[in-house]
């Protein structure tokens, strides 16, 4: 079961990471997003660890309230964005 919990929670990470790397990417340089990179840029920094972690030996369970909490943003942040992608992706290989 904690191998599955692991591979599930690092899937979410990888996916929360790309959304706040591209969301990162995406900002304009106004002092009204000043606080959207603050938190975005925690967010980021929270996943890699995540991510890095069994790089690095931290090789443990997660509990499954850190799994339920990492899909749970991942469904809310990353999901809808990648949905929205490739729904734009298709419709301008339809219409050219």
């Amino acid at each position: 079961m904690s191998n599955y919990l692991l591979i599930i929670n690092l899937v979410a990470a990888g996916l929360v990471l790309a959304r706040a790397v591209c969301a990162l990417n995406e900002m304009t340089a106004g002092a009204e997003h000043h606080l959207d990179r603050l938190f975005i840029s925690l967010v980021a920094a929270g996943e890699s660890g995540i991510l890095l972690g069994p790089l690095f030996g931290h090789i443990m369970a997660p509990a499954l309230a850190h799994v339920v909490l990492n899909v749970g943003v991942a469904g809310l942040y990353a999901v809808p964005w990648l949905y929205v992608a490739a729904r734009q992706r298709l419709w301008r290989k339809a219409n050219g």
